[in-house]
């Protein structure tokens, strides 16, 4: 006969969080293994779109208006100053599509509930998150406070598992680096893989960034238009 502690120990087990998770609990819940291959985000680095002069002018007063302080920003001032913006610019608002921050959400995935807190989702619904499509983790200067990646391959996981898809996007941001992941599913075996760092203070980089994000706008409101 278990014990009651014996038994809310078991429980535990079964439930694992965003905000502290490991790539070990990850891999408790799915089969999981990273690849090394840059060439699976060509479609979304080189998504063609024409930056205009005027978002060409944006995205230099971005840089300039925040290049000697973004080292030294708390995580509110990093995703006010700088990351909220240039999402604003890009606009992920779509009928029922928008963007959240700070938004709760969750999935059983083999008997674990797997859920939390995200800083950034597109997601379908009204007055909440319902269909992700899309997140960006960890407006933070430093790595100090967790496992960002995990936390990102723990949401595109929820992700997968609710829209029933076979890959997502996703990015985290480490103060003026943003690193994209992109989550495969074949089967009940998952892949991962991650891009080089674009630092977001060099135009020729902060241009990809946001070339990417207008192919993942392109994208989702593509799917949206499917399901609906």
């Amino acid at each position: 006969m278990l014990h009651s502690s014996s038994l809310k120990m078991k429980v535990m087990k079964k439930q694992l969080s965003f905000s502290n998770i490991k790539l070990k609990d990850l891999r408790s819940a799915v089969s999981i293994k990273p690849i090394t291959d840059e060439t699976v985000f060509d479609k979304w680095f080189n998504y063609d779109y024409i930056v205009s002069e005027e978002e060409q002018f944006f995205l230099k007063e971005l840089i300039a208006n925040n290049q000697l302080r973004i080292a030294s920003y708390s995580e509110e001032e990093l995703k006010m100053k700088f990351i909220a913006p240039l999402l604003n610019k890009i606009d992920f608002t779509f009928e029922e599509l928008t963007d959240w921050y700070e938004r709760s959400i969750s999935c059983k995935i083999n008997d674990v509930d797997l859920g939390g807190t995200t800083d950034y989702l597109v997601a379908k619904g009204i007055d909440e998150p319902e269909l992700p499509y899309f997140f960006i983790q960890e407006f933070k200067p430093s790595r100090s406070s967790g496992f960002p990646e995990y936390q990102l391959l723990a949401e595109l996981l929820v992700a997968l598992q609710l829209n029933q898809e076979k890959q997502i996007l996703g990015a985290y941001i480490l103060g003026q680096l943003w690193i994209f992941m992109l989550l495969q599913k074949e089967g009940e075996q998952y892949y991962y893989y991650k891009s080089l760092g674009f630092n977001s203070l060099k135009e020729a980089d902060l241009i990809t960034i946001y070339r990417t994000l207008k192919g993942v706008k392109h994208y989702i409101i593509e799917k949206v238009k499917n399901v609906t």
